[in-house]
């Protein structure tokens, strides 16, 4: 009796540390699954509580051959580390739009501290219960101090208890190996994502919270090289039969790779030149030799083209090209992406922020690059410093000529915020006697906080305070105006040097406004359910010259495909091949490419989260489903290979 009453108090404080363990994990885990993905009844659910029990299994025993008051400590800490990440992924997801992996946390950390006050607003009250488990165990501790009482194990204790450990983890990770436990058609398996969690919400709901921080800082500190099937159709490149046939010359290209002895830059080439080459089409080269003025404006929505409060830009959106199914995905680090992606064409590697950690890469086949071969001056511009991205080195390596900076320019803060009126003042003289020009621009001035009422917004205030919408609004619209007498100004200096005609203004957004609700911009936006499918990613595109006819285009697009559209339109000796996107005015379909593998085409929608998708046409099957799920895999692994490879650098090398 007396054996088997010890054997029971030795093995309480194991139970009991598990317990306290498993059950404050598991609160967490349920709490972030329910507000992030309404769902808790999910069959991946039944994954999450094993790897949450085996977790818990894992500790509890080591923590077993500790004193009492140490093991309470270390499980505070961990229940407070879990909870309070989960309620800054949370918030993350809330202030930025998307979740955040430990790869990029420098980045999106230095936008969230420069914005502290503003982020604590995003991190809505019932994203706190994510920390309620440490809270209670901390009074439970300071009220029951004899709660944990140290006793040593026995050799059979300890072997029972490991066998359980093994139970329970090969259980878990059996889970990854059963197909049913994947949603229907997933862009990767869950066995792929254990291995390298690099679509974040994706994995975040596969895995739960737990296990996705321990998966994605194990990716961080030993990032596991991969190699996936790359589906490679040697027929996809014979040219379409048209009069408008590109031509290029392979020649030096397939005699270099017959010379290839690395299997990693095999694949790529291989890959590359057996891409479709887009033919030319109608509008290929109609603004040949024309200047372009591409502008990136911050917090671009629909909702701010307004005929009253932004005649301008109403201008331009009615009597331009107008692209109404156009989308921005937002990726780590939003801006910076929207930029990349539109300068380059390529997807990024979803957990890192692409522009920072590759800037020393060679891109020769970037916008800028283009346009200096065809002779252009090629310079760009912002009323802000390098202090989120490294544009100066980065745009340096894209070919820009100089990238001008807040520093560079004569920039006038008003209220403490830059003026997009003084960009232009600034940057036009700096590009506009170029006998051709291609020119970037990022304007600010419609960048949050939508709740400070100093700067722009007490100059135009008067012009919004009396509409019929939320102050948050009225603070956007008020910016908004700012950015319209900007979009004039620039307007009004071409059009005094006599080269308004000759002159293409492109115009997209780097992301929605951030931390608007998104119900203010639902009410706000004419025609469009903001709520439905990707909706809140749809943004504006707009093409103008002075002297095209107005057009609308409704081609999905998205800023992947905004290099090639201009590159055709302005005839430049581009290969098609070497982009994720495709000319908007081609037969080619164009495919909208999210972080975590959502994806839209004009057939169809695909939500990867769910594994469910939407046909947009009736005749869409099955297997066009899975087709375009294996070409979105296949750009994740062939873009991720080409940044890590520097592989332009290998392709163009002199």
């Amino acid at each position: 009796m007396k054996n088997s009453s010890l054997r029971t108090k030795q093995n309480l404080y194991f139970v009991k540390l598990f317990v306290f363990l498993f059950l404050s994990i598991l609160f967490i885990e349920g709490t972030f699954k329910l507000i992030a993905f309404k769902s808790l009844l999910a069959l991946e659910s039944i994954r999450i509580i094993l790897f949450s029990a085996t977790f818990s299994f894992f500790i509890a025993f080591l923590l077993s051959f500790l004193k009492p008051i140490i093991s309470k400590r270390i499980i505070l800490g961990l229940i407070f580390m879990i909870g309070i990440y989960a309620t800054l992924q949370l918030g993350f997801y809330n202030f930025m739009g998307n979740y955040m992996s430990l790869n990029s946390t420098g980045d999106g950390a230095g936008r969230v501290f420069e914005y502290i006050g503003t982020f604590v607003k995003y991190i809505k009250w019932h994203y706190y219960l994510c920390l309620l488990p440490f809270f209670l165990l901390l009074l439970f501790f300071l009220i029951k101090k004899q709660i944990l009482i140290y006793r040593k194990k026995t050799k059979l204790g300890y072997l029972v208890i490991i066998m359980i450990l093994i139970l329970l983890q090969c259980s878990s990770t059996l889970t990854l190996e059963l197909k049913f436990f994947d949603s229907h058609n997933q862009i990767k398996t869950n066995k792929e994502l254990y291995r390298k969690p690099i679509l974040i919400d994706l994995s975040l709901r596969q895995f739960g919270v737990t296990r996705f921080l321990w998966r994605d800082f194990i990716y961080m500190v030993n990032p596991i090289k991969t190699k996936e099937t790359i589906i490679i159709d040697e027929k996809t490149n014979k040219p379409i039969v048209s009069n408008f046939n590109r031509k290029i010359d392979d020649t030096a290209w397939k005699a270099k790779i017959a010379k290839e002895t690395n299997p990693e830059i095999k694949i790529l080439d291989q890959f590359y030149i057996n891409q479709a080459i887009t033919p030319k089409n109608n509008q290929t080269g109609l603004y040949k030799n024309n200047n372009l003025i591409l502008i990136m404006i911050e917090a671009f929505d629909m909702s701010l083209i307004n005929e009253s409060l932004t005649p301008t830009l109403y201008k331009m959106a009615n009597q331009g090209w107008y692209f109404d199914n156009f989308y921005t995905p937002k990726y780590s680090c939003t801006t910076g992406e929207s930029e990349y992606i539109a300068l380059t064409s390529i997807v990024p590697i979803p957990t890192v922020c692409v522009p920072n950690a590759y800037v020393k890469n060679d891109y020769s086949t970037s916008i800028f690059s283009l346009f200096n071969q065809s002779g252009y001056y090629s310079s760009s511009y912002h009323n802000w410093t390098d202090q989120f991205y490294n544009r100066t080195a980065l745009h340096q390596k894209m070919g820009s000529t100089k990238f001008y900076s807040h520093d560079d320019l004569n920039i006038k803060m008003i209220g403490g915020w830059p003026s997009d009126i003084n960009l232009m003042e600034e940057a036009a003289p700096l590009f506009i006697n170029q006998d051709k020009f291609f020119s970037f621009i990022i304007t600010s001035s419609t960048h949050f906080p939508y709740d400070f009422y100093g700067g722009v917004v007490a100059k135009n205030w008067a012009k919004v305070k009396n509409l019929d919408y939320p102050d948050k609004m009225k603070v956007y619209l008020a910016k908004a105006v700012e950015l319209d007498n900007a979009l004039f100004t620039l307007i009004n200096s071409l059009k005094e040097k006599g080269i308004l005609d000759d002159t293409v203004i492109a115009l997209f957004g780097d992301h929605h406004p951030l931390n608007m609700p998104l119900s203010y911009l639902a009410d706000a936006s004419v025609g469009i359910d903001r709520y439905l499918d990707f909706n809140m990613d749809r943004l504006p595109f707009i093409i103008y010259n002075s002297k095209m006819t107005p057009t609308k285009i409704s081609k999905t697009g998205s800023t992947f495909d905004i290099l090639p559209t201009l590159a055709n339109l302005f005839d430049l000796n581009y290969d098609p091949r070497y982009y994720a996107g495709k000319d908007l005015f081609s037969n080619e379909e164009t495919t909208v490419i999210f972080p975590n593998g959502s994806w839209i085409t004009d057939q169809a929608m695909y939500f990867a989260g769910s594994g469910k998708n939407k046909l947009l046409l009736p005749t869409v099957t099955d297997e066009y489903i899975q087709k375009v799920n294996k070409r979105v895999n296949d750009y994740f692994y062939v873009s991720e290979q080409t940044l890590k490879l520097d592989y332009y650098k290998y392709r163009f090398a002199k």
